[in-house]
């Protein structure tokens, strides 16, 4: 029986799991035993206990301070362990352990670096499975992450070395060639991207393969309220920037609204519903909303931002962080959506969501991404990655059974 260890490092939200939950369901059914590693055992546990499965905790450390915001991938490992030989060691050592505690066959690298190095220690296989910013492009030093804000080239090499030279001492440690450059840690057996093109969060990556991207595997039915005018629907969190902006700009909407926001507060939900606002209680059926509604508001949930995108729907983003204003800011000069800037005092959000929904351009660019890709067939794109994981579990039996000599 095949092994199959999904591993989530850094990251937060039902995203990650929910990305994944489907593919695993199917390699169970498949004979597969499925382990999850997560960095969030709550989030896990909104999704994983109806599904049938279990869950470990996945070796993390606190972030650490350093001046300013992230300004390249390895600026953001920097701050998790990798600045210190001895820190990402202890990481390093305690996944080793989890791959050994699972027999891992495979390691499914969900913005997971350190899994990915601690397999690389262990010679097993990893597929990525992720967006572009789970992996930077094959380039040294790695991108600054904020071209709008230039970073001297030696600051961002300086930046390179001291993560690389961590990771050089782990390799070194168990006996493994040693790392030119920091991309080249992800150079694994399956470096294909779960993302499209247009939403790459590096535009300058050059060619790559990409899988798609699919839709979280959370879903329920969902009442809009009986209201004439346009549909909205919003998906936020606690942590959104401008939070209460946003309710604003909902609850002043000439429209029927449908909002999932888990972990808002009760008082929030009561002072911002109304006949024409409702409040979803559980996760939504994000392609059916999507296709339901005339635009939607979003952290810039890629989950949901994607549905609108698919549904020929434009979108109005607020990004809580630099992977999500990345991802927005594709979108935005796709000129399918706008972006409020999480760094900028809130702009008048609500005539912004009125222009995104009057001014017929944004809608036409959504459509023409949902015409690109009318034919993309999210079964058919699990079936290939089950099949390439399966292969990567145990080549030697899959190419057999298809009848190619190993």
């Amino acid at each position: 029986m095949a092994a199959i260890l999904y591993a989530w490092e850094f990251g937060a939200n039902l995203g990650h799991i929910g990305t994944f939950l489907p593919i695993a369901k199917e390699l169970r059914n498949h004979g597969a035993k499925v382990h999850w590693v997560v960095t969030h055992p709550h989030q896990a546990a909104r999704l994983l206990p109806k599904a049938g499965f279990d869950w470990l905790q996945a070796p993390t450390m606190p972030e650490q301070r350093r001046e300013g915001p992230p300004l390249s991938y390895a600026d953001i490992l920097l701050r998790f362990g990798y600045a210190d030989d001895t820190d990402l060691l202890g990481l390093v050592v305690a996944w080793r352990e989890l791959l050994r505690l699972t027999a891992a066959s495979v390691v499914l690298a969900d913005h997971s670096p350190t899994a990915i190095l601690a397999a690389r220690t262990l010679d097993i296989p990893v597929m990525l499975f992720g967006s572009g910013f789970f992996a930077p492009p094959q380039v040294h030093p790695t991108p600054n992450m904020r071209p709008w804000s230039p970073v001297p080239a030696e600051q961002l090499l300086a930046m390179d070395r001291m993560a690389l030279k961590s990771i050089n001492a782990a390799l070194e440690g168990y006996g493994k060639p040693k790392l030119d450059i920091l991309a080249q840690l992800f150079q694994v057996a399956e470096d294909s991207l779960l993302s499209f093109p247009e939403l790459d969060h590096y535009p300058a990556r050059g060619p790559a393969r990409y899988w798609g991207m699919l839709p979280a595997a959370v879903a329920a039915d969902s009442t809009w309220p009986a209201a004439a005018g346009p549909r909205v629907f919003s998906y936020l969190r606690p942590e959104t920037p401008h939070l209460e902006s946003a309710l604003q700009a909902l609850h002043g909407l000439r429209g029927s609204v449908l909002i999932y926001a888990p972990g808002l507060t009760a008082e929030l939900m009561q002072r911002y519903s109304a006949p024409h606002v409702a409040f979803s209680s559980v996760p939504v059926d994000l392609n059916k909303v999507a296709r339901q509604a005339d635009a939607g508001l979003t952290y810039a949930s890629p989950a949901a931002t994607v549905a609108f995108l698919m549904a020929g729907k434009p979108v109005l983003m607020i990004p809580g962080h630099l992977e999500q204003f990345l991802f927005a800011k594709r979108v935005e000069e796709m000129g399918a959506g706008l972006i409020q800037n999480p760094e900028q005092p809130p702009q008048n959000l609500a005539a912004m969501l009125r222009q995104v929904l009057a001014d017929p351009s944004f809608r036409a660019n959504a459509g023409a991404f949902a015409a690109k890709y009318a034919n993309f067939d999210q079964n058919a794109v699990m079936t290939h990655i089950v099949a390439r994981i399966e292969e990567l579990a145990d080549p030697v039996t899959t190419r057999a059974n298809a009848g190619v000599r190993p």
